[in-house]
C-alpha cells in the first residue's frame, strides 16, 4: 500500500551543530510555527540536553515536552551522532498531553508513584481509567542504573490497558551519565513520562531482526537484579552458550553477543536479551533482564532494513495509508549493526518519508523491557480527517 501523506503531520526536525545555541535554533526553525500539544527532543551529550530542554520549553511554553541524551540520533531525513532531533506534535492531532519527571533517587517506587500522581492531576483521571485506544504513553528511562524492569512494571501496575513505548537514554557509549528530561528539568536518575490523547489512530511498533536456530535454553541460575545468568541448563552458563554457538568461551565478545542474543518467544515472537560480557569466566551478564526458570530461544539475524521496513509498513497499512509520524527508539546495538554494515541510507529510506524522530538507545520499553529492538508509536490521520 502506498503511504498517504496526511494534511496534519507531525513536524521533525534535525540539527548537526556543535554549538548548542545554534542547535536549538535550529531545531526551532525546523519544526517552524506548529502549534504543538507535546514535543519529544533526542540529544547527543556533546550538544548539552540542558540547554536544548530549556529552549524548547521556553518557545513551546503550552506544550508537555521530555527528551534525553543519546547514542545517536535520526529522522526520516538522517541518522548519525553528536546531533539533537525533535518532533512535534500538533494540537489538531493531540487533545491532551501530561509530562512529568520521576526522581529515582529515593527509590524507584516512591519516584514513579509520584509520576503517576502528577499526570493523574494533570489529565484529571486515574491513568487506569484511560481508553487504550486514545491514549497512549511514552517513556524515557535513564541508561545506567537498570531500572527499566521495576519502571515498566510500575506504569504496568498504574496503567493495565495503557501502552508506555520509549527507550532507556544513552551518553554515546561513555556509560558515565545519562540523563531525562521533562518540561525544562534534567535528572540522570530518572524517568520521563508523557501521556497523550490522540485524535487519530496509533500503531505500536516492535521490530526486531532475529530467528530462532532451534536451541532452546532454560535459565537454571541467575542474579536477577544484576542481570546476570549463572546457569544455563544446570552448566555453567558461559560455556554453554559458547556451545550452543558453537565457539569457545574465549571467543566470546560484543561480536558473538550482537550477532546471537537470545529471545524469550511469545506468541510466535522473540522478545530479544542480548548477552553484554562473561562474568568470572562462567557467567553472562545481559543488558536486561532473565529469570530462574525462563525458556529462551538462541537466534541469527535476519534482514534488519528488511524486518523494519515491513513491520511499518504493516502498521501503516493497519492505518489504511494514512500516516501523520512516528516515534522511535531503536537500540544501540541495531546502530552498531547499521554502522557496521554500512546501512544508513537504507535504514533511513526504510522509514519511506514518514515525519519522524529518533534516537539509538541503552534499552527499549514496551510491555516491559528489550534489547536490540526498535520500539515505535505511528500515528494516523486524525479521525475528524477519516470518519
Amino acid at each position: 500500500m502506498e503511504l498517504t501523506a496526511v494534511k496534519t503531520r507531525l513536524r521533525s526536525a534535525v540539527s548537526w551543530q556543535p554549538d548548542t545555541r545554534k542547535a536549538a535554533e535550529e531545531l526551532i526553525e525546523g519544526l517552524g510555527d506548529v502549534d504543538a500539544a507535546a514535543l519529544m527532543f533526542f540529544a547527543s551529550p556533546a550538544i548539552g540536553g540542558d540547554p536544548i530542554a530549556q529552549a524548547l520549553t521556553r518557545h513551546f511554553p503550552a506544550a508537555a515536552v521530555i527528551g534525553c541524551t543519546t547514542a545517536g540520533e535520526f529522522t526520516e531525513r538522517a541518522t548519525g551522532t553528536g546531533g539533537v532531533s525533535a518532533i512535534a506534535l500538533p494540537r489538531s492531532l493531540v487533545r491532551t498531553a501530561a509530562a512529568a519527571l520521576a526522581d529515582l533517587d529515593r527509590g524507584v517506587d516512591a519516584g514513579i508513584t509520584a509520576a503517576v500522581a502528577q499526570l493523574e492531576r494533570q489529565l484529571d483521571r486515574p491513568l487506569r481509567d484511560l481508553d487504550p485506544d486514545r491514549y497512549v504513553g511514552f517513556v524515557l528511562i535513564d541508561g545506567l542504573h537498570g531500572d527499566e524492569e521495576r519502571v515498566n512494571d510500575l506504569l504496568g501496575n498504574a496503567a493495565p490497558l495503557l501502552s508506555f513505548v520509549g527507550g532507556s537514554a544513552g551518553d554515546d557509549l561513555a556509560f558515565t551519565k545519562t540523563t531525562v528530561y521533562a518540561d525544562g528539568t534534567g535528572h540522570d536518575h530518572g524517568a520521563a513520562l508523557l501521556v497523550l490523547e490522540s485524535d487519530a489512530p496509533f500503531r505500536v511498533i516492535k521490530s526486531c531482526s532475529f530467528e530462532p536456530v532451534g536451541r532452546t535454553l532454560t535459565i537454571t541460575d541467575a542474579d536477577v537484579p544484576e542481570r546476570i545468568v549463572w546457569e544455563l541448563d544446570g552448566r555453567p552458563a558461559a560455556q554453554v552458550y559458547a556451545e550452543a554457538v558453537g565457539c569457545g568461551i574465549h571467543d566470546l565478545g560484543s561480536t558473538v553477543f550482537m550477532s546471537h542474543p537470545v529471545g524469550l518467544m511469545i506468541d510466535g515472537k522473540p522478545w530479544i536479551r542480548s548477552p553484554q560480557q562473561v562474568v568470572e569466566g562462567r557467567g553472562l551478564k545481559f543488558y536486561c533482564q532473565v529469570l530462574p526458570q525462563m525458556q529462551v530461544e538462541l537466534m541469527r539475524g535476519t534482514d534488519l532494513v528488511a524486518e523494519t521496513r515491513h513491520d511499518l509498513r504493516r502498521a501503516a497499512d493497519d492505518l489504511g495509508g494514512h500516516v501523520a509520524g512516528a516515534v522511535m527508539f531503536n537500540c544501540i546495538l541495531r546502530r552498531l549493526e547499521i554502522d557496521q554494515k554500512d546501512l544508513g541510507d537504507q535504514f533511513v529510506d526504510a522509514l519511506a518519508d514518514i515525519p519522524t524522530a529518533g534516537f539509538h538507545t541503552y534499552g527499549e520499553s514496551w510491555l516491559g523491557h528489550i534489547n536490540q529492538t526498535l520500539t515505535a508509536v505511528l500515528f494516523g490521520a486524525p479521525r475528524s480527517t477519516t470518519d
